[in-house]
């Protein structure tokens, strides 16, 4: 079994709590009183799983990174989401799910931020790119806060090609472009596929070209543009917001 070492407590813990992959061992720096502390020990006991000392300087070597707040967990690979399942259960969704598609997003902290929004406003799934994408590593799952552990993330080659079945199974798609129709304008319809391009370029034109609709955000500062994970929340809220209010 592939396994991967991924830093951070609050990794771990959603690790654990959610079950989704299994965990080997942790590694411990310190034993802080702090409750998140506390029920990440219990719930490594309640599993059976070892938890080793070692060095704060030992875990970032494991890890590949300073930024594990003196925790790691060895787990087995993460694993990639069928999409053709995703898309069916998000059609199954009650008052209509949502899919965020990320193009070519290279950033590991916003591709991470994204993920993480996108659960907490009730996405069914995100989309990667296999190549010039920022795929699920230790730096997108930190910067995710665990959400990749409860979030379908799936893995595609051609973002055109799933734009295209997406329309065929009657997704509504929009594409956020900062020369898009004003969100005050546009009305969410379900379901729905929100596209969001990489940091400064934004969508590649045959992915803008294929979407049903072009959405952007009304500013009123003398700054360019928002930055991509932002947008993508405003927009996700937006969009969670519709879903809330559909009876």
């Amino acid at each position: 079994m592939s396994k991967e070492i991924l830093g951070g407590k609050n990794v771990a813990l959603e690790i654990l709590r959610a079950g989704r992959r299994k965990v080997f061992r942790i590694f411990w720096a310190r034993r802080a009183k702090e409750a998140a502390s506390e029920e990440l020990v219990q719930l490594a006991q309640n599993k059976n799983i070892p938890i080793q000392d070692a060095s704060p300087e030992k875990i970032s070597h494991l890890c590949g990174t300073q930024e594990h707040q003196g925790v790691a967990v060895e787990v087995s690979a993460f694993e990639y989401a069928d999409f053709g399942d995703v898309v069916q259960k998000t059609l199954k969704r009650p008052k209509g799910g949502f899919l965020v598609l990320l193009d070519e997003i290279q950033d590991p902290h916003n591709v991470g931020a994204l993920m993480r929004t996108a659960h907490l406003c009730g996405a069914s799934g995100v989309v990667l790119l296999k190549h010039r994408q920022a795929l699920v590593t230790n730096a997108v799952c930190k910067a995710a806060a665990g959400a990749q552990e409860y979030l379908p993330i799936v893995q595609e080659t051609n973002l055109v090609n799933v734009i295209n079945y997406l329309k065929d199974k009657e997704f509504f798609v929009w594409g956020a472009a900062g020369e898009g129709v004003s969100l005050d304008q546009q009305k969410p319809v379900f379901p729905l596929a929100l596209v969001v391009g990489s940091e400064g370029r934004g969508l590649r034109r045959l992915v803008r070209e294929h979407c049903d609709a072009l959405v952007s955000i009304p500013m009123e500062g003398a700054v360019g543009s928002f930055n991509v994970s932002v947008a993508g929340g405003i927009l996700m809220a937006e969009i969670a917001k519709a879903r809330r209010l559909t009876p």
